[in-house]
């Protein structure tokens, strides 16, 4: 069985007495770092210098008695158990120091209980260290969590991010990321309590860019994926880089322990966090296991960050490119249009067989379909820009919807549909008439491919302050749950396959009705079939 290892602080003026000590707890199988002081002043220094797991104390030394050095214990907050030694020691002075803070005390004649009494000790400290720790990691993260989910921008998270584990943790923090200009790592934030270090530090980022060949340090990391922990820098094997300068100035830096993790990415790594110590503090493996963590959280925002601007990226080229294909086709569209227009009129003059002229009727009806299309487009790309601009003038909204119904008809009678308008009584009202027009026109288009050999309703009146135009079919119907995806870009409740179209027209439809301060929505009707409802303000001076 192995000799246990701990931190011993020796307040013991008595170099026998100090002997003494060692021998019996080298007999009950400790192994102790151990520092004898026999002042104050001493004590205070050792106390500051390094952390230790237990404080042996003779009860009286010339200048000050164990009663002292409680007192200073409590002062530093030092988490530290202190056991009392003494050749005489009445009950009361035991009382005393038990009081006072002491774990235990015992006459150094009886220095068999000093074994027992050590493990403990150690045993309830380990444990209430551990509490406390993890207390702490709970606290760091519940508030990671809390910045991660804030709506703040990249470098504002990761600064105070670091933030979080100076000095609660480690004496300096640091978020390295991928530079995908450059490539390589580039230090993006940074945590330290000494604004020069702060500054060193950048500069030193900026002078010496990371070697991606690294054998050690955050550059290794990004490429090997693997975290490092490395308890005592000064007993690394080799240089963290083949530049003599830049190993200079990392040495200048005076880390201690270093701790780097990679940030996770769904494509690879993203960067890598890296926490440090400076002087005689180390690192653990908790907190090689805290700084996982972290990580981890942060690189799956930083990837959700990625994706979303990536989208936002993809749809604006996509919309770029809808711009740019209507505006291209619109061109030999015009010209064809203008082309058969010309054939279908000089017809009747040369005579054409009837076959001919229906087959120019035809093609004259799909350009215009195809024509229709590509302004849709053009709609389209213009309303994900924002650029949909108005241009209101007066009309009867009832005549209006009677011209795009007569456009319909030839559609309807394809269609084996009925086309029926409420009686007209005159709304008349101030809208952009292109665009109610193409509103319109979307929703008896829609009617009629979804309600083919029905009959489709058109009713146009008044609901308060609103002009409500409402399109009945009774076709296939809108499930419930499909209401609104359908008004949606591109959004359909059906195949494509089976009924055509690119899913723009009801979508145009609702951003029409919104630009003029109206809406429009789709609701199951009832028996079979489905309502679609369009509302647009009505003029002040008209509202009843």
């Amino acid at each position: 069985m192995g000799m246990t290892p701990f931190r011993l602080l020796l307040v013991e003026d008595s170099v026998n007495d100090a002997a003494l000590v060692m021998a019996e707890l080298e007999q009950a199988g400790y192994l102790p770092t151990t520092r004898r002081v026999d002042s104050l002043e001493a004590l205070r220094d050792a106390l500051t210098a390094e952390p230790w797991d237990l404080v042996l104390c003779d009860y009286r030394l010339p200048r000050f008695s164990a009663l002292d050095v409680l007192a200073l214990l409590h002062g530093q907050e030092r988490d530290v158990p202190l056991i009392v030694l003494s050749s005489q020691l009445s009950e009361e002075q035991a009382v005393t120091l038990m009081k006072a803070g002491a774990r235990d005390c015992f006459s150094k004649d009886r220095m068999a209980r000093l074994g027992p009494a050590v493990a403990r000790e150690l045993e309830e400290t380990r444990v209430r260290r551990e509490r406390a720790r993890a207390e702490v990691d709970r606290d760091i993260l519940a508030k990671a969590s809390e910045l991660l989910t804030a709506s703040l921008e990249q470098a504002a998270r990761l600064d105070q991010l670091v933030q979080l584990l100076v000095p609660r943790v480690a004496d300096w923090c640091a978020f390295f990321l991928q530079d995908p200009d450059q490539g390589g790592l580039r230090l993006v934030a940074l945590a330290h309590p000494d604004a020069e270090r702060r500054a060193h530090a950048w500069k030193l980022d900026q002078r010496f860019p990371l070697d991606p060949q690294a054998a050690a340090g955050p550059a290794h990391v990004l490429r090997t994926g693997q975290p490092e922990f490395m308890p005592d820098v000064r007993k690394r094997p080799e240089p963290i880089t083949r530049d003599a300068a830049h190993q200079r100035a990392i040495e200048g830096l005076g880390l201690r322990s270093v701790v780097n993790v990679p940030l996770p990415g769904n494509e690879g790594r993203l960067g890598v966090l890296s926490m440090g110590t400076l002087g005689e503090r180390l690192l653990s493996p908790v907190d090689l296991a805290l700084a996982q963590e972290l990580a981890r959280r942060t690189g799956l925002v930083l990837e959700n960050a990625r994706l979303f601007q990536e989208a936002r990226e993809a749809v604006r080229l996509r919309d770029e490119f809808l711009t740019v294909a209507a505006h291209e086709l619109r061109t030999p569209l015009t010209t064809l249009r203008l082309q058969l227009g010309t054939l279908l009129q000089r017809s009747e003059a040369h005579h054409l067989e009837p076959d001919v002229v229906t087959r120019l009727e035809r093609s004259v009806r799909q350009v215009r379909r195809l024509g229709t299309l590509v302004e849709g487009l053009l709609d389209v790309s213009q309303l994900s820009s924002g650029e949909l601009s108005l241009m209101p003038e007066r009309f009867d909204l009832e005549e209006l919807v009677s011209e795009v119904l007569e456009r319909f008809q030839a559609e309807a009678r394809a269609a084996g549909c009925e086309l029926r308008q409420s009686p007209r009584r005159g709304l008349w009202g101030t809208w952009d008439r292109l665009r109610v027009d193409q509103a319109v026109a979307a929703l008896i288009s829609n009617a009629l491919k979804f309600g083919p050999g029905r009959p489709v309703e058109v009713d146009v009146g008044r609901e308060g302050g609103f002009a409500r135009i409402q399109v009945r079919d009774r076709g296939i119907g809108v499930p419930v749950d499909q209401v609104e995806r359908i008004f949606e870009r591109f959004g359909r409740a059906v195949s494509s396959h089976s009924y055509g179209g690119l899913g723009l027209g009801l979508y145009l439809a609702r951003r029409a009705a919104e630009a003029h301060g109206g809406r429009a929505w789709a609701e199951p009707a009832a028996g079979e079939g489905a309502r679609f409802t369009l509302e647009l303000p009505l003029e002040k001076e008209t509202r009843e």
